[in-house]
């Protein structure tokens, strides 16, 4: 599961969940400065190009800030 959210309404902004089968991944590799995983993914309901969401706390997590 893919954690979506958006940091920039605050801590109690509602935050969806994307399964992992409903994902195209682009990319993935290993962050240089904070040394974890991330993926750049696509999904039909954000159209304008990929997102990026980072595996921290055991979940992946985007923010859309």
């Amino acid at each position: 599961m893919i954690k979506v959210f958006n940091s920039a309404y605050g801590r109690n902004s509602e935050a969806r969940e994307i399964a992992m089968d409903e994902v195209t991944i682009v990319t993935q590799g290993i962050c240089p400065t904070f040394s974890s995983p991330y993926i750049l993914f696509e999904h039909k309901d954000y159209p304008l190009g990929a997102l990026r969401a980072e595996y921290r706390n055991d979940v992946w997590e985007c923010d859309l800030d």
